[in-house]
């Protein structure tokens, strides 16, 4: 298993199949993709890419905090689950943006993933809302020492 950037086409087959499934392939594009300052990276197993995640320069202050990276478009293809695809692209993320000198995330993670998130330091704030056309989503931040 290895882990590299990828390109926003590497990315956009997986998103719209585990994220947007049934929905408009233009669903799967999101503000930011095609940001310089936006990062894509894939898992890869067996040389084939097997989970993706972005990592966008949005800002959030949170608690009078400023975060400076949304964690977005966090996806498995459902072959590769129980792999530790998801969990090696947590454990690779904190060096990746120490790396790009930050070391604030946040993210609005879906519901059915909040354990997964809280599994790495993750916490939540404020309550549950509502992403139009998505579902229930928990803003949760993390600050990598």
């Amino acid at each position: 298993m290895f882990i590299r950037q990828v390109s926003v086409t590497d990315i956009i087959p997986i998103r719209h199949q585990v994220l947007r499934q049934g929905k408009a392939i233009e669903s799967s594009y999101f503000t930011g993709d095609t940001s310089k300052n936006t990062f894509h990276l894939g898992v890869f197993l067996n040389h084939e890419l097997a989970g993706i995640c972005s990592l966008v320069n949005q800002e959030k202050t949170i608690n009078a905090k400023l975060y400076t990276y949304q964690l977005r478009g966090m996806a498995v293809l459902d072959k590769f689950q129980g792999k530790k695809v998801g969990t090696s692209l947590m454990h690779f993320i904190p060096d990746f943006l120490k790396s790009k000198s930050n070391s604030n995330l946040w993210c609005n993670a879906r519901t059915s993933a909040v354990l997964f998130y809280e599994k790495f330091n993750f916490v939540k704030q404020g309550d549950v809302f509502e992403i139009p056309d998505v579902g229930p989503h928990q803003l949760m931040h993390i600050t990598y020492e």
